[in-house]
């Protein structure tokens, strides 16, 4: 389930109704230097106009009457709030759009997810500036990321955060990056050394 800490939540989101007239909605981007802002129907998130699209619509038509939902991106993807963070996080990778959009169980529109909150979300998963970091080679044979463990627990270090990088190269080696607290980093290197791995700089 996502933590409601990494969504944008609706009330702190300016939105624009469906049903206001384009010239409106033009002067709500406008007034607030956005490009591009949420279009929701009541509780429902419909997607997206841009101040691009308004314009272009503008130009064609002279028909003032028009409303947002006649122009209305409908390609942005949604989530529910029981999705992983991961799957804003592929849905971003993937996709030229801004934001995912967050839907509760009701599929009622609570807010949104952006690339700066998975780039935050992974900073402090990855412990990013926090204690040291280790990158270390290894043959990718069974047992081997408990025995690192084991050295850590037994030199007195706290894992905060490990990843293996498994390139699939023919010489069967992994890399491993560590994120490690210690009051003896130099006793832990050795003994991680001595245990057969390699650290690089």
């Amino acid at each position: 389930m996502i933590s409601l800490s990494f969504i944008v939540p609706k009330e702190n989101l300016i939105l624009i109704d469906s049903g206001l007239p384009l010239r409106e909605a033009l002067e709500v981007l406008e007034k607030n230097n956005f490009l591009s802002l949420p279009v929701v129907a009541e509780e429902k998130f419909l997607g997206v106009v841009s101040r691009e699209q308004i314009l272009k619509k503008l130009l064609e038509d002279i028909d003032d009457g028009q409303q947002v939902f006649t122009i209305v991106r409908t390609d942005i993807p949604h989530i529910s709030l029981g999705s992983q963070m991961e799957d804003a996080a592929k849905i971003l990778a993937d996709t030229n759009t801004p934001f995912v959009a967050v839907n509760n169980e009701l599929d009622q529109f609570v807010g949104i997810i952006t690339h700066k909150t998975i780039f935050k979300h992974y900073t402090q998963l990855f412990g990013i500036n926090k204690g040291y970091k280790l990158i270390l080679n290894t043959y990718d044979v069974p047992g081997r990321l408990a025995v690192l463990t084991e050295i850590i627990s037994k030199v007195g270090g706290n894992i905060i955060s490990l990843i293996v990088d498994n390139p699939q190269v023919s010489t069967n080696v992994i890399k491993i990056i560590l994120r490690v607290e210690s009051d003896h980093i130099d006793k832990l290197k050795t003994s991680i050394e001595n245990a057969g791995f390699s650290i690089r700089n």
